[in-house]
């Protein structure tokens, strides 16, 4: 029944039964990208290296929804975080839209890397932006249009961002 409540062991059971096998696919799928390096670095300092473990804990774990949100954040730090280092200043608290078209216009990103992050970054805001029900850019206009169901538009798109974050790592790995 909805609204009763489940103690938390027999959730955690019952999680654990049923999402199993999905989470470990998830878990192989991401040891599969991660670059081989001896140490991988993060410009963003200490914050990106936690956002980048909480995305990949939500992709496993599948959330979705928080490794698009977690994803975008690490990719913006860390965009962020090479321009500065770079002597660029002025885009320290630029928005991920910005970073990504200097980016792409000084080859840190790819034209087709950029277009998928922006393309994620616009299914991301109807999530982080309040928009009215059925708007063009919801889940549910997306759904009908692509004739996919919600969660696996989600976890198609967490996968775009994992990619491109495991790629932007592997650029800094040593």
């Amino acid at each position: 029944m909805v609204g009763t409540p489940i103690e938390p062991e027999a959730w955690l059971a019952h999680e654990d039964t049923v999402r199993r096998a999905d989470r470990i696919a998830r878990l192989e799928w991401l040891a599969s990208i991660l670059p081989a390096a001896e140490y991988l670095a993060f410009p963003g300092g200490l914050m990106s290296k936690f956002l980048f473990e909480e995305m990949r804990y939500c992709f496993a774990y599948g959330q979705f929804l928080a490794t698009i949100i977690v994803g975008l954040a690490y990719t913006e730090r860390t965009l962020a975080a090479k321009f500065f280092a770079a002597g660029r200043d002025d885009l320290e608290r630029a928005g991920i839209a910005k970073l990504l078209r200097e980016a792409r216009g000084c080859g840190i990103l790819s034209s087709d890397e950029a277009a998928e992050l922006d393309r994620i970054r616009r299914t991301r805001n109807p999530a982080t932006h309040f928009r009215r029900p059925f708007a063009d850019d919801s889940i549910e206009v997306r759904s009908l249009d692509e004739d996919e169901r919600p969660h696996e538009l989600l976890e198609r798109d967490a996968r775009a961002v994992v990619r491109a974050a495991m790629k932007a790592l592997r650029k800094d790995a040593r």
